[in-house]
């Protein structure tokens, strides 16, 4: 592979062909963990909870794990406490989703969906943290950590394939085995198009539709935590209507497209914004194509239920070179933990029993 400095980050972003192997592996193990823990009652609704990445994760997921006999629900941790919790009860499963399993949201859904009686589960990567500790049946991706403080990169598309094979209908897990064996391929098409793209933007816009709208969030999400550039996601009709006002013509703009009607409404989109002076970035599988975008990464062949898996990876490459273009350091974030005032603030926002901890 074509690539620049081998920080901590890159070879994150590089193991996930391999860290996906090990899963597959464990596909027995993750179908069993499902059907003796994430199976509803009649009745109820095996729901998916988690914030940040869990969330994505969740929905990532969902043209999968939403095809099975029983409703799945994915929701954002905070409605789901508000909103979805005075509902829940005994035949419901609730499932967690938590990389540290200390993000207060989280922890409290958990806990929530246990006082009403639900069966609740965590999929995390450790001991799963304070939602770990509630004794709840946990299982974890076992990914070992390659420097702290790293943004979520493996561990995401990790996520999202544990839940692909532990609630996807048969031959979900062919067909994952078939798209890791061209994960490889897919960062080799990503790493020179996006190295070429990265420099100083006013902004960086990712739009997408349907089953890769949470995976366009995703993108938004990894370049707030690595650069200091402003990211926005949105649905791509509905940006026509909103964020486009405000928008300037020194953002990149970056459509995902694994659907070909959401890839006709994409290329007609950015072909209306090249009017305007904006750059535009396809990321595109076969079949999905967007000529009309001015710098495009192909990737092979997949079935749209999977696409969240290598669509995500030339956002994270994105992501980390627009840091290094940007003068800031991938590989420590040290512009967010030396902002000590912010960093303070962030743990009281979503995890108060680290504060003072310096994690």
């Amino acid at each position: 592979m074509t690539a620049g400095r081998d920080g901590a980050m890159l070879r994150d972003v590089r193991r996930q062909p391999a860290v996906h192997a090990r899963l597959l592996a464990r596909a027995p193990e993750l179908r069993g963990f499902a059907r003796e823990h994430l199976v509803p009652d009649p009745g109820g609704a095996l729901w998916a909870t988690g914030c940040g990445d869990g969330w994505f994760a969740a929905r990532a997921a969902a043209a999968l794990a939403g095809g099975g006999p029983h409703p799945y629900r994915p929701r954002a941790a905070l409605p789901f406490l508000v909103y979805d919790v005075p509902a829940v009860g005994p035949a419901d499963r609730v499932l967690v989703i938590s990389m540290s399993g200390n993000v207060d949201r989280s922890v409290e859904a958990a806990e929530a969906a246990l006082a009403r009686g639900a069966q609740a589960a965590l999929l995390t990567n450790g001991d799963g943290g304070r939602a770990g500790a509630l004794g709840i049946p946990r299982v974890s991706l076992e990914i070992e950590a390659i420097a702290p403080f790293l943004c979520g990169t493996t561990s995401y598309t990790a996520s999202v394939l544990a839940l692909a094979l532990a609630l996807g209908p048969e031959g979900t897990v062919d067909a994952a085995k078939r798209l890791a064996s061209g994960l490889e391929a897919c960062l080799d098409a990503a790493e020179p198009v996006v190295r070429d793209l990265a420099r100083a933007y006013t902004g960086v816009r990712f739009l997408s539709s349907g089953a890769t709208l949470a995976t366009a969030d995703y993108g938004a999400a990894k370049l707030v935590e690595l650069t200091r550039l402003p990211a926005w996601s949105d649905d791509i009709e509905e940006f026509a209507h909103r964020q486009f006002w405000n928008a300037d013509p020194g953002e990149l703009v970056v459509y995902l497209a694994a659907n070909p009607g959401i890839a006709r409404f994409a290329d007609e989109s950015a072909r209306a914004l090249a009017g305007m002076g904006f750059a535009t970035l396809g990321v595109e599988t076969e079949g999905n194509e967007l000529p009309s975008t001015a710098h495009r990464v192909a990737l092979p062949r997949v079935e749209e239920a999977l696409s969240p898996l290598p669509l995500t990876l030339p956002l994270q490459l994105l992501a980390l070179h627009l840091a290094r273009a940007t003068g800031l350091d991938p590989d420590t974030r040290a512009h967010l933990k030396d902002d000590g005032k912010r960093f303070e603030t962030s743990r009281r926002l979503t995890r108060r029993s680290l504060l003072g901890t310096g994690a």
